[in-house]
């Protein structure tokens, strides 16, 4: 014989039940505490309706304080004195005259948009060449029809001459751009692409950026022991940097700079190169002692501007 058995399993209330939870919720404890909670509840909910309902006064005032204005700011807009017989009257006769007013304004608009049509209207007779043959209805003739088909194709023309004109001149300045950034560069065939990405190029360009570090590192140093504008330092490679306030009609693009000793004679051919701020600096690699000497910058009709430095 098989005997069935049951089972009754008894689960134990969670020890993080709450006074919300059945059968706690109906203890003496818990039913206190709710029905604390349920008061502070209502007293906030009818707190609330009270600050709406001021807030609506607050609301309706405000609007109703625009309205007297809006309404010439006259007592007789204002209820109950607004049904009284000469309220009623006043009212009548103060919305005739802002019927009136309206009308006017109106009628000033339609005039106000006529002038300015008008205004247009000869601004366009005098874009299109002051022609009487840009007027109606004399431009429909076929006289006027041929006249304004020349000018219009005429038109037409100078747009694309000024076109080309304004495309030959973006292509100049680009041009030029270039030229000035190949001269910025050491006027190095191996700033150029696509001589730029060959591999005898790319390792030139990986030096001249070397000693354009040298370079910066040594004029930083020589700035923050310099007592003005003008000064000159020896970079760890031997070569004299320079750095001086060139004078404006030396053009940097197109000048000779070299280095002059106290005779007059010339020790070395120097070149321009820009610091990260866009200031000129002088660099003469051939280079050697000390004293005093003449930078000479070239300038047109064989002429030279010069500045004196002393090197120590």
């Amino acid at each position: 014989m098989v005997l069935a058995a049951s089972m009754l399993v008894f689960v134990a209330p969670s020890a993080q039940a709450g006074c919300r939870d059945f059968p706690e919720s109906i203890t003496p404890e818990c039913v206190a505490q709710n029905l604390a909670e349920e008061k502070i509840k209502q007293e906030a909910a009818t707190a609330q309706r009270a600050q709406d309902l001021i807030d609506a006064e607050e609301r309706a005032k405000a609007n109703a304080e625009l309205e007297y204005v809006r309404n010439g700011s006259r007592p007789c807009t204002i209820f109950p004195a607004s049904i009284t017989p000469e309220c009623a009257a006043e009212n009548l006769a103060y919305e005739k005259s802002r019927q009136v007013d309206d009308v006017a304004k109106r009628a000033q608009d339609l005039l106000d948009a006529e002038e300015r049509a008008r205004a247009n209207a000869e601004l366009e007779y005098i874009r299109n060449g002051s022609r009487p043959c840009t007027l109606f209805p004399a431009s429909i003739t076929p006289a006027c029809v041929a006249e304004n088909l020349e000018y219009e194709k005429e038109r037409q023309g100078l747009a694309e001459k000024n076109q080309i004109a304004a495309l030959e001149k973006a292509i100049k300045a680009e041009a030029q751009a270039q030229k000035e950034q190949y001269i910025r560069n050491g006027s190095r065939p191996c700033s150029l692409y696509p001589a730029a990405i060959t591999p005898e190029c790319v390792a030139e360009n990986l030096e001249y950026e070397e000693i354009r570090k040298v370079e910066a590192e040594a004029l930083i140093t020589a700035k923050e022991a310099a007592s003005g504008a003008t000064f000159n330092t020896l970079d760890e490679n031997g070569s004299l940097l320079v750095v001086a306030k060139v004078p404006a009609k030396v053009d940097l693009l197109s000048t000779t700079v070299k280095l002059l000793n106290s005779k007059g004679k010339v020790l070395d051919t120097g070149v321009i190169r820009y610091q990260s701020s866009g200031e000129p600096y002088f660099v003469f690699d051939n280079f050697k002692g000390k004293g005093s000497y003449t930078v000479q910058m070239s300038l047109p009709k064989k002429k030279f501007s010069t500045l004196k430095i002393k090197v120590t």
